[in-house]
C-alpha cells in the first residue's frame, strides 16, 4: 500500500517584499561558462516531467532555476517551482514560470555493482512551447551552457536523450556524457575536492561545453575529444572564479593528465557510431577507467540557499519514499529524504509489531531479522540540525513494498 501525502517544501521566514529571485553572477563572470536561455523570448508557464538519467538519480532536488536576462544564481530561491527525482529518475515540477532552466542537486545514482553513489549537479534548458517532456543528463548540461551545440550533437542523435534508457542511445553522445561526469569528479571528487560549491562544479562542465562549442573538429574522435577536455580542465584550473584555492603546476599537471587518460579509456569502453546500452558492464568498464586514471567519482557539492543578505533559507526535511525489501529473511528499510543538508539528519524506526525488533534504529538504513512476512507498519522519523522533522509510516505488502509519500 502506497500513502500519498501533501507535504510543504519550503518553510519561509523572509519578507517576500525585500528579496528578489534568481539574479545574475556578477559582471565580471565569464560568458563562456554562464548558462543562459536565448530561446525563451516569452514568459513560459509549465508542468515538465522527464527522467532525471546519469544512471537513473533518485532523491535529487529539481527546481526550475530562475533566468534574469538569460542568466541564473545557481541557487535555490523562494518561488522556484521544485521537486524531488524518483526511484526510477523520473520528476515533475508544476508551476514553472518565466525564463529558467532545470537544475538538479544531490541524489544517488547505481554504480554497476548496485551501490548507491553520489551524482553530480545537472541542468537543462527550459523545454519549448508545447513540449512538456523533457530529460536532465550531462549532455543536457553542456547545452544549457552552449544552446548552439545541439547542432554538434545533432549528427550523433538526439540531445536530449534519456542516456540510461534500455533502448539505448548513440555511443558518441554516451561517450561525451561520461566525460562531463569525468570531468565533474577531477574538480570535485575524492576527501580534497577543489571545487565544492554548486555554482562552481556547473560553470567547470560550462568551460566543457565551451570548448566541444568552438572546436570544428569531429566529437567523435577520441583524440579531438582529449583536446578538448585537458584544455576545458586546464581553463578550469586557472580560473580564481571556479578553483579558488592555490593549486601547484605539478598537481594540474597529475589531474590534467588523469583527465586525459580518463577520455581515452572511455572511448575505448564506448564504441561510437552504435546504440549503446548504459547496462551493468558499460558502468564498470567506465568505473574501471575512472579508477586506473585516479579520478574519484565520490561528488562532494552543496547548493546555496538564498535569501535575504546572503541569510540561507530553512527548508524542511521531507521523506519522499519508504522502501522495505526482504532478502532471505532479512527485511531491509530504506528511506529517501530530501533537505539542504542530509549529512546532519537524525532518524528514529520504529514499528507496530513487538514480534520483531529493528536493528540500527538510528541509522538511516535499518532492518528487521527472521521475518516471516507478517503485515507490519514501519514509522520513521527524521530530524534535522536545525530541528525541523518529518514521519512517515510504510505499511508491508508484497517484495518489494516501496510506500511514495511525495509525487
Amino acid at each position: 500500500m502506497c500513502f500519498v501525502r501533501a507535504s510543504i517544501y519550503l518553510a519561509v521566514t523572509i519578507y517576500l517584499a525585500a528579496c528578489g529571485g534568481g539574479g545574475g553572477s556578477g559582471d565580471n563572470a565569464s560568458d563562456d561558462v554562464i548558462a543562459t536561455n536565448p530561446e525563451t523570448g516569452t514568459s513560459q508557464t509549465s508542468t515538465v516531467s522527464g527522467k532525471l538519467a546519469q544512471s537513473y538519480v533518485r532523491g535529487a532536488t529539481v527546481w526550475a532555476e530562475k533566468l534574469v536576462n538569460g542568466v541564473g544564481n545557481y541557487q535555490r530561491d523562494v518561488g522556484e517551482a521544485d521537486g524531488v527525482s524518483s526511484e526510477n529518475g523520473d520528476f515533475q515540477l508544476s508551476g514553472a514560470t518565466g525564463d529558467f532552466h532545470l537544475a538538479t542537486s544531490g541524489g544517488k545514482k547505481l554504480d554497476s555493482q548496485g551501490n548507491e553513489v553520489d551524482a553530480a549537479p545537472m541542468l537543462a534548458p527550459a523545454p519549448l512551447a508545447g513540449q512538456t517532456s523533457t530529460n536532465i543528463t550531462p549532455i543536457t548540461t553542456l547545452v544549457a551552457f552552449q544552446p548552439t551545440l545541439k547542432e554538434k550533437l545533432a549528427q550523433y542523435g538526439d540531445w536530449n536523450a534519456d542516456i540510461a534508457s534500455s533502448t539505448g542511445v548513440n555511443g558518441n553522445l554516451l561517450r561525451i556524457a561520461k566525460i562531463a561526469e569525468s570531468l565533474s569528479s577531477a574538480v570535485s571528487g575524492g576527501t580534497s575536492p577543489l571545487v565544492t560549491d554548486f555554482e562552481g562544479n556547473l560553470k567547470s562542465l560550462g568551460q566543457l561545453a565551451s570548448q566541444l562549442n568552438s572546436t570544428s573538429e569531429d566529437l567523435s574522435d577520441p583524440t579531438v575529444l582529449k583536446s578538448v577536455s585537458s584544455t576545458a580542465l586546464s581553463a578550469i584550473l586557472n580560473d580564481p572564479e571556479i578553483v579558488q584555492t592555490t593549486v601547484s603546476a605539478d598537481k594540474k599537471a597529475s589531474l590534467i593528465s588523469s583527465m586525459e587518460q580518463a577520455v581515452e579509456g572511455i572511448a575505448q569502453a564506448i564504441p561510437a557510431d552504435q546504440i549503446v546500452v548504459e547496462d551493468s558492464e558499460t558502468l564498470a568498464a567506465v568505473e574501471t577507467v575512472l579508477e586506473q586514471a585516479n579520478i574519484d567519482q565520490t561528488i562532494q557539492i552543496k547548493v546555496t540557499l538564498g535569501g535575504c543578505n546572503s541569510s540561507p533559507l530553512g527548508f524542511v526535511p521531507m521523506i519522499t519514499h519508504i522502501r522495505m525489501e526482504l532478502s532471505g529473511s532479512e527485511l531491509t528499510l530504506t528511506p529517501l529524504v530530501d533537505d539542504d543538508d542530509t549529512t546532519s539528519m537524525t532518524y528514529a524506526w520504529t514499528m507496530t509489531s513487538g514480534s520483531f525488533s529493528i536493528s540500527s534504529p538510528q541509522q538511516s538504513k535499518a532492518s528487521i531479522s527472521a521475518f516471516d512476512e507478517s503485515e507490519i507498519t514501519v514509522s520513521l522519523g527524521i530530524t534535522d540540525s536545525s530541528g525541523s522533522s518529518d514521519t512517515a509510516s510504510c505499511t508491508w505488502q508484497t517484495n518489494p513494498t516501496t510506500c511514495t509519500f511525495v509525487e
